[in-house]
């Protein structure tokens, strides 16, 4: 008995400590939001109109996932929903979606995707339409989501496929530049401006400095990824808006060629240098100039990975003609057209993608499409002062490359024919001219089939 009275005793005087230390994780748990992020449950909609339902999500596993996974049961609080959440490593995600669409087999409403599927999911209809989910007053307060805060190549991923909006980015990335800030001192060179003073720059660090390439490119088998920017900011591109080739125009020439001449200035090898060879180069400073993807530099800081830690800076992409018009990609996430939950599912949805969320995955270093986010001093305190401007800067003008169902087929023909201009083998008009004549014949073919 005596034992029984000190255990109900014990629990007793246990309870408020727990109603305490519950308190304290509770408030702990809560974060203070700055002026122009709105709360989720600020939202003119009832997030609990769909109380006991359960959505089905399928994520690959990025730092956006890693993220957003310990906020979910907030979700799941605000809404009376619960989420059934299934995680795979990014090669068999990849494989693992379309394997399933195609077999009439896949099990969840909300899913990551990437936009240069967008064509093919359009296509096949596999991909639900957002927009009259987005128009539903019921469903969304189109004031506190803002669609006009992401920024604008952030929207045109959701119409990459053509027909209809199907998806939402939920990252950002885009070329800059990275450079040696002690190189450039030691040389008295100015950050370039533009794509002149940059080949300026390449030229006189590889003829100054012995072992120390000007600049770092992608000439490997995706030499389209970093080109594409430069094409664009001379004028040029890959297509029109109609999918008629313009890889030979005077503009895209232009491009193509400084692209050429930089490449001058690269490593030996250039033409067997990808994303991991580029890195590399810079990482062991081998290269003094880097101009593709920001993600780089959190490796550049890192002691583990970087021989140049505090010896590099960012600036933003450089202007060309037509101006500042970097190469930029998204993350996104897309709504099952096969789901039978699509008003469930998109509340899943539109609050991941919703300033609050995006703002506090920020906050662990997943850089936001939304403009709202850059503007936060908490979120941008976490990066140097350059990488913050630098980046925000370039995203504003930046642009994605036109997905189309064959548009690595396409690809392939132009990084072939660049490579051999690289090395000397080809003559660059040349080497334009039969990428349009081939290019127009994969559209011709592709027309025709529709």
């Amino acid at each position: 008995m005596k034992k029984l009275i000190l255990v109900l005793l014990v629990a007793f005087l246990a309870a408020p400590l727990a109603v305490l230390a519950g308190g304290q994780e509770e408030e702990k748990a809560k974060v203070t939001l700055p002026t122009g992020i709105p709360a989720a449950a600020s939202a003119g909609i009832d997030w609990q109109q769909f109380k006991g339902k359960t959505v089905s999500v399928l994520f690959s596993n990025h730092p956006w996932q890693e993220g957003i996974e310990p906020l979910i049961p907030e979700f799941e609080v605000l809404t009376g929903m619960k989420v059934r959440l299934v995680k795979l490593p990014e090669a068999e995600y990849l494989t693992k979606v379309p394997a399933d669409f195609t077999a009439g087999t896949f099990a969840f409403d909300v899913f990551m995707s990437q936009y240069y599927d967008s064509p093919k999911y359009q296509q096949e209809n596999w991909t639900a339409d957002l927009a009259p989910l987005m128009k539903d007053p019921k469903l969304t307060d189109a004031t506190w989501y803002d669609w006009s805060d992401f920024f604008p190549a952030a929207q045109n991923i959701a119409t990459v496929g053509g027909r209809y909006s199907d998806r939402i980015a939920i990252t950002s990335e885009a070329q800059v530049l990275i450079y040696r800030e002690d190189i450039y001192k030691e040389l008295g060179l100015s950050v370039p401006k533009t794509f002149d003073e940059l080949l300026a720059n390449a030229k006189a660090i590889s003829e100054k400095k012995p072992g120390v390439a000007g600049i770092t490119l992608r000439g490997g088998p995706a030499i389209w990824w970093p080109m594409y920017g430069v094409l664009k900011s001379y004028g040029g591109g890959y297509f029109d808006s109609n999918w008629n080739p313009i890889i030979n125009t005077p503009e895209s020439r232009a491009g193509a060629r400084m692209y050429v001449e930089l490449c001058k200035y690269t490593p030996r090898g250039v033409t067997s240098y990808d994303w991991d060879e580029i890195n590399t180069a810079m990482l062991a400073g081998k290269a003094a100039m880097f101009l593709d993807s920001s993600v780089i530099y959190s490796r550049l800081a890192d002691p583990a990975q970087s021989t140049v830690v505090g010896k590099v800076k960012m600036a933003p992409f450089p202007s060309g003609p037509a101006g500042r018009i970097a190469h930029s990609h998204y993350w996104s996430v897309s709504l099952a057209e096969s789901s039978k939950q699509k008003p469930e599912g998109w509340l899943f949805l539109q609050w991941a993608t919703s300033k609050e969320v995006m703002y506090r995955l920020g906050l662990t270093g997943v850089l936001a499409p939304r403009a709202s986010v850059w503007e936060q001093p908490a979120f941008v305190q976490q990066f140097t002062p350059d990488f913050a401007s630098s980046v925000k800067e370039t995203l504003k003008t930046a642009v994605i490359s036109p997905a189309h169902a064959r548009f690595f087929e396409a690809m392939d023909i132009v990084r072939a024919e660049m490579q051999k201009v690289v090395l000397g083998e080809k003559d660059l008009d040349a080497a334009l001219t039969f990428t349009q004549s081939e290019w127009k014949k994969i559209m011709d073919d592709w027309k025709a089939s529709r």
